[in-house]
């Protein structure tokens, strides 16, 4: 047996001793089992970090006995796909996933106290850990020895050669695991009919939904820089199946607000965080089990019952305790007004759980398809934007709403104070865009709803700013800042979507495309911008044979840099990508993607996309925005935790 296989089953029996430690402790209120079962859950964050280090041992050898280093390495490899490769697999993805819970687990028992939620929470989390630990040790084993040893392996997928590869499914796995602690806290809070569990995981929650946005990211970058057709989000069901959990934990943080705040949508909240790990699991199951085609989709397993088996349970506990517990946990009457902060509020879940629901069907889809008719009907990006689009637009008009309604009820009078001037210059601005010929109704009510969101959190913040107690202006400021971090980091986020909103509707509707042929002393004009080719290269990268077209750019006569439209061709593989390159010019995106490079001219398509990088910086402040929230500390004003620690 390998070494990484022994510790896998260390790790497997240290967890399920926990399980057993917490239970029976809690049912006898035993001390000494509960600072047993807190060893345990040290000692499997130990050897399951043991075994993780193992398997890159394995990569970083080259052992080629090792069934899963074959399966995604070679000799030529460059070294940093290598260590990716400890991902680009099923068993690879379900070990990282199980050490990530249980480094989790262990920060908990070491950093938290012996408080009631975190001792009923434990045991879910060691369920969860244990059940990976036994999948890794029988079905998805990534220490299985083969009989022979190949001479070498058969490579990492082309497409997953690329920087993208190494931050954007670790970053993924670390909100996934992150996700569990929410979760089990909730049924730990269910369980024990209490509602201040959301307290506990305000932090947890936000780091898991901060790297399962940086996730997403990433993704959506490397989908730009690699699969040559000039997007960054086709609805492919590997993308949606991050995005489904990212939208219902969005969901989650804006209604705890009303449960902190008025003791309300408890029930609701507790729904939110069941779904998003449902659907984290359901995820991993699109991605790594392949039992739906995807660009995306390059791990193929026999894991999918198992994932489907601890989905089923997962819901059925949850539902049975909630069943039990739900007079004990129902709130308490709390939308007085259509006109009010609680109502727009809900408005966002629903919208959130609308979008939700829409991609959720078109992802499934081709599953239920199969399973009636015998064969996949794919859900095209048309189903998505038709919905979505619409949805995205609401959201941003209700941004606007939301930061200066009153709660309860609002009257007329507050509502004429408070949202006049904002109106006034969404229109103002829309009218303006207008004259400059923005014409497109989708961009003017983007334009109006950014405008009007924008200024109605600057009026928040001024009226924020107004009652610091501090006369110099910049001291105010900064006071202002600090003392309202959760909003400001909010805002932030807000700000963040807007921006990605623009980007996303001009980087749409005004994109130039054409596919041509340029020869050498040749020029071509599109979108505003001359194209002249430069030279033609072919040279030797790493592991690939690279054929390059280099190509001038001008604008009003004047050179503004030189694109490289490039196509890569991978022997080991037997295998050719294009490799697209983007040249920024202030707003827009010159977005260059090889067809065809023979000795005296290239094919290029060639994409001039305005605003494309508002999304990216829209990503970065979205990020800036959920860790200035995480800075901030929600103290629990309705119910202490009881501490049962002797």
């Amino acid at each position: 047996m390998d070494t990484g296989s022994v510790f896998v089953i260390i790790s497997l029996l240290l967890c399920l001793y926990a399980l057993a430690t917490y239970i029976i402790g809690i049912w006898n209120k035993r001390e000494e089992l509960f600072n047993s079962g807190k060893i345990a859950i040290m000692m499997a964050g130990v050897s399951s970090t043991i075994a993780a280090i193992w398997l890159f041992k394995l990569l970083i050898g080259l052992d080629f006995q090792n069934e899963y280093v074959a399966s995604y390495t070679s000799r030529d490899l460059p070294f940093v796909y290598i260590l990716s490769a400890f991902w680009a697999g099923s068993a690879g993805s379900l070990l990282l996933w199980a050490w990530l819970i249980a480094i989790f687990a262990a920060i908990i028992v070491v950093r938290k106290k012996h408080d009631e939620l975190t001792r009923y929470a434990m045991p879910v989390i060691m369920l969860t850990q244990a059940y990976f630990f036994y999948m890794l040790a029988t079905v998805a084993d990534p220490f299985r020895r083969l009989s022979f040893i190949p001479p070498d392996g058969n490579g990492l997928n082309p497409l997953l050669q690329d920087p993208g590869m190494f931050f954007h499914p670790p970053t993924l796995f670390i909100g996934y695991a992150g996700f569990i602690i929410p979760f089990a806290y909730m049924i730990a809070g269910v369980y024990l009919g209490r509602s201040d569990w959301i307290y506990s995981i305000r932090r947890w929650t936000l780091f898991a939904w901060l790297f399962l946005t940086l996730g997403n990211f990433f993704g959506s970058y490397w989908a730009y820089t690699v699969l040559n057709w000039g997007g960054y989000w086709g609805w492919d069901p590997v993308e949606n199946a991050s995005f489904l959990p990212w939208l219902t934990a969005t969901a989650f943080y804006h209604s705890t607000m009303i449960q902190e705040r008025k003791d309300g949508m408890k029930i609701w909240n507790i729904l939110l965080i069941l779904f998003t790990w449902e659907l984290v699991v359901y995820g991993t199951l699109l991605t790594r089990s392949g039992i739906i085609s995807s660009v995306h989709t390059f791990g193929q397993s026999t894991i999918a019952p198992y994932f489907i088996y601890y989905m089923i349970f997962a819901l059925a506990l949850t539902l049975i305790l909630l069943t039990w517990k739900y007079e004990e946990l129902r709130s308490k009457k709390i939308f007085e007004s259509f006109a009010s902060r609680e109502s727009s509020f809900l408005a966002n879940n629903w919208l959130f759980i609308a979008s939700t629901a829409s991609v959720l069907w078109g992802t499934t889809y081709p599953l239920l398809s199969e399973a009636v008719r015998g064969y996949k009907v794919m859900v095209g990006p048309s189903f998505y934007n038709q919905i979505n689009v619409p949805i995205g637009i609401a959201l941003v008009l209700l941004m606007a709403v939301c930061p200066i309604v009153a709660w309860r009820k609002a009257s007329l009078t507050h509502l004429k104070k408070s949202y006049v001037k904002p109106v006034l210059a969404g229109i103002i601005f829309t009218a303006f865009m207008f004259i400059l010929g923005v014409r497109n109704p989708y961009a003017m009510i983007t334009v109006f709803g950014s405008v009007f969101a924008v200024a109605t959190h600057v009026v928040d913040l001024g009226r924020k700013y107004h009652r610091a107690e501090d006369a110099d202006t910049l001291r105010r400021l900064a006071m202002t800042a600090w003392d309202n971090r959760r909003t400001v980091g909010g805002y932030i986020c807000h700000l963040s979507a807007i921006l990605i909103v623009i980007g996303v509707a001009g980087s749409a509707l005004y994109e130039t495309t054409e596919t041509f042929t340029l020869y050498g002393g040749q020029q071509y004009a599109l979108g505003g911008y001359t194209f002249a080719l430069k030279n033609l290269d072919t040279y030797n990268k790493d592991n690939k044979e690279v054929a390059s077209a280099f190509i001038d750019v001008y604008k009003d006569s004047t050179q503004i840099g030189t694109g490289e439209a490039s196509i890569y061709y991978f022997a080991k593989q037997k295998d050719t990508i294009v490799k697209p390159y983007a040249l920024l010019d202030g707003y827009t995106d010159i977005y260059f993607s090889a067809q065809s490079v023979s000795p005296n001219s290239a094919s290029v398509k060639i994409k001039v996309i305005p605003l494309m990088v508002l999304i990216w910086t829209g990503g970065y402040l979205l990020i800036i925005g959920i860790i200035v929230s995480l800075s901030t500390v929600v103290v629990n004003r309705r119910r202490t935790d009881v501490n049962i620690q002797k």
